[in-house]
């Protein structure tokens, strides 16, 4: 399988794995595992600027120009330390076509066999998705700034509430 790695360091040095160790970690992973690994995406921090998610928006490219059929991170904390958050990032990773894998045995099984939590959120989103599809069809265009011709014409008859 073509895999793009993902990287973040945490917002504190003393919080999680500087990027170097896990990029090894990464690495040994494909090495062991068999795959191939396209890119290495990764969002560094640097004093006394905010943590940006240039390489997270980068591995979204990656993932869009079909070069890769899954997303590898050291752990699922590279996305976020919300759980919230990683659900969602995994949720939109699945949706456009992609694997997400975590070389760490926990999060492995968690994306395999989640918690009520992870469950919860999943049906949520996935129930969110159902509605967007009958809510906004494919091809429908955003009206707003377009002007109706006479073919667009919807017609409303608006019916007076009966007296009781």
């Amino acid at each position: 399988m073509r895999v793009v790695g993902y990287l973040r360091e945490s917002s504190g040095p003393e919080e999680g794995d500087p990027a170097f160790v896990q990029g090894e970690a990464l690495r040994r992973w494909v090495r062991t595992t068999g795959h191939n690994l396209v890119s290495v995406c990764q969002d560094l921090r640097q004093e006394g600027h905010a943590l940006e998610r240039d390489g997270y928006q980068a591995l979204l490219g990656v993932v869009s120009s079909g070069r890769a059929d899954g997303v590898v991170m050291s752990s699922l904390e590279a996305l976020s330390s919300d759980l919230m958050i990683q659900e969602i990032m995994i949720w939109d990773l699945r949706r456009r076509g992609v694997t997400v894998l975590s070389i760490d045995e926990a999060d492995h099984q968690l994306l395999l066999q989640p918690s009520k939590e992870r469950m919860l959120m999943r049906d949520l989103l996935a129930r969110l998705e159902d509605y967007y599809e009958w809510a906004y069809p494919a091809g429908a265009e955003d009206s707003e700034d377009e002007e109706f011709d006479d073919e667009d014409e919807v017609i409303v008859q608006l019916i007076p509430a009966s007296e009781q």
